[in-house]
């Protein structure tokens, strides 16, 4: 279907046009047939990209064992194609006027990509030399060859989940959704989705790794493309049902022309120095739509705690068996966890409704909700389809956006100074004498272990709230026009800091230095606390109701005062 263009003034009258039928979709709001369907789509798509994120681990084990140089391959290339990529992914998805369609694409994108690698996976891992480890014999060409073509396939599936995420969360939603206050808001519609992706990244790789263990490494491979197979087209008839009986996602997108698109006049439209010149300047204007964006600092702050390295990843759970504890130990502090990122989707929603009950706080709100909803403003877009209700919400997504980044704060620093006391002390400098006095006498007892795992585990309740609302802070404060696009970005600078912080544990790499890398990531945490406590400020014109809080001292002292 061709998309529709508009220009200069015409996007004014589009976009009203556009919005007619949404104010008549009001009464068709979302219904539960739609929500499970759309749950369903989701499910199938984070499961089949969770499964393979982790079995691919595996087969790149078995097929090269005796070295890491392909697992480092591996990562290298699948991070460097989302930092350069990501924003392009998101910006195809922003200019798709077809929602129905860009989701299908990228579904089967990723399905194709996956049945497609899984394939020669089956044969890498079946070869002699891949069982031998010999990297060295005379089919390694072969191998090299086979394994370069899942290099490309792994940089589309990454692509294509991208696309997939970016199309769902922050396109097919962020549509969809209902009012606020309804059952199927975007708040809820977020928690549950979220809910779904946390519960497939805690069961999948324990589901895969329990029938690679029972059979091998073949039929692990097998089963991989089998259920990508299976699940191909019952998730697009679930996709398809959404989009049948929600009116709001019928609607085809207009798209404008900016000046992204008008770029080197002089050179010939069809030379390959206009059509690189046109990229270079879209992916700038990607950029600098992001950091123009009244959102951005949440972003990054939430981009900036990927260079954490206080989290249950490969190199802290690395540092952990170096460090004494037992694999089971680790798996169930994990689980644990696990259980806690999940609670986060159940307590973000009671958060958001309470901590909305405070209206007209900060410059934006007053400014927001006396806007008509026919203003050239692109930031007034944001209230088109339900005038008057947002700014409440926003005021609750960035109060509880606020506590679960402190909350996370807090409970990490307990978990550096346990990790001080862990990591062998090679160095005789005064700070680490005193922390080795104080934390000592706990480093031979299970106190030390407590300590470790259960603060840590709990940060990710704050950490998974401060995500839920800062995405849809993304959604709703950024023109629709540009979500993805903006996403986009995002997803770069996750990938870049995640890069980063691979970067300084290559550095940083023996486990008496593992020390001062867990105080850069609680330095790195304070930073991002920092930076949203200071928008949020500006958008609120305070932190902290000193009015209330002084209210409550009088009421207590009152109350002392009749005791006595």
């Amino acid at each position: 279907m061709s998309s529709e263009v508009t220009t200069g003034d015409e996007v004014h009258s589009d976009r009203t046009s556009v919005s007619e039928p949404l104010s008549d979709s009001h009464q068709h709001g979302m219904t539960g047939s739609q929500a499970w369907n759309l749950y369903a789509s989701h499910f199938l798509s984070t499961w089949n990209i969770r499964t393979y994120e982790f079995t691919a681990i595996i087969f790149t084990a078995a097929a090269y064992p005796d070295t890491l140089i392909a697992s480092s391959i591996r990562g290298i290339v699948r991070t460097l194609a989302s930092i350069c990529f990501a924003s392009i992914v998101g910006r195809w998805v922003d200019h798709a006027p077809h929602r129905l369609k860009t989701l299908w694409s990228t579904i089967s994108v990723n399905r194709i990509s996956v049945i497609s690698a899984s394939v020669l996976w089956f044969f890498l891992v079946s070869s002699e030399s891949a069982t031998q480890g010999s990297l060295q014999s005379t089919s390694s060409i072969t191998q090299d060859i086979m394994f370069g073509l899942i290099l490309f396939l792994e940089v589309l599936e990454t692509l294509s989940a991208s696309g997939n995420m970016l199309s769902m969360e922050r396109d097919f939603v962020v549509t969809a959704a209902d009012p606020d206050g309804q059952p199927y808001d975007l708040t809820h519609l977020n928690s549950v989705m979220r809910r779904i992706d946390l519960i497939c990244k805690l069961i999948a790789p324990i589901l895969i790794s329990i029938m690679v263990s029972a059979t091998s490494v073949r039929i692990g491979v097998f089963v991989v493309g089998a259920l990508s197979t299976a699940s191909w087209g019952v998730e697009l008839i679930c996709a398809k049902r959404v989009w049948d009986l929600n009116p709001r996602l019928r609607v085809l997108k207009t798209i404008g022309i900016g000046d992204s698109n008008t770029v080197s006049q002089s050179l010939p439209p069809s030379s390959s120095c206009h059509k690189i010149s046109r990229a270079l300047r879209r992916y700038r204007q990607d950029f600098e739509n992001y950091f123009s964006s009244e959102v951005w600092i949440p972003s990054m702050s939430l981009s900036f705690l990927h260079i954490s390295v206080l989290t249950y990843s490969a190199t802290f759970i690395t540092f952990l068996l170096n460090a004494g504890f037992s694999l089971d130990l680790i798996t169930i502090a994990r689980a644990a966890g696990s259980v806690v990122e999940i609670s986060s989707t159940v307590v973000t929603p009671i958060g958001v409704h309470y901590l909305s009950k405070t209206k007209g706080h900060g410059r934006i709100r007053g400014v927001v909700a006396r806007v008509n909803e026919d203003s050239e403003d692109p930031g007034v877009r944001l209230l088109e389809r339900f005038p008057g209700q947002q700014p409440a919400t926003e005021t609750g997504l960035e109060r509880l956006g606020l506590w679960g980044i402190s909350w996370q704060l807090l409970n990490l620093v307990p978990v550096v100074f346990a990790l001080w006391s862990l990591s062998p002390d090679t160095t005789t400098t005064t700070s680490s004498a005193i922390v080795s006095r104080i934390l000592g006498p706990i480093a031979t007892q299970p106190l030390l272990a407590f300590t470790l795992f259960f603060f840590l585990s709990i940060s990710r309740l704050g950490l998974w709230i401060f995500d839920l609302t800062t995405q849809q802070l993304t959604q709703t404060m950024n023109p629709t026009s540009q979500r993805s696009s903006f996403t986009g970005v995002e997803y770069s600078f996750v990938s870049l800091f995640g890069l980063a912080q691979h970067i300084v544990a290559i550095v940083l790499h023996r486990p008496e230095q593992f020390k001062w890398i867990a105080l850069m990531s609680l330095g790195a945490t304070a930073i991002s606390t920092v930076a949203y406590a200071g928008w949020v400020w500006k958008m609120r014109g305070h932190l902290v109701h000193w009015d209330r809080i002084g209210k409550g001292c009088k009421c207590v002292k009152v109350r002392l005062r009749q005791v006595r």
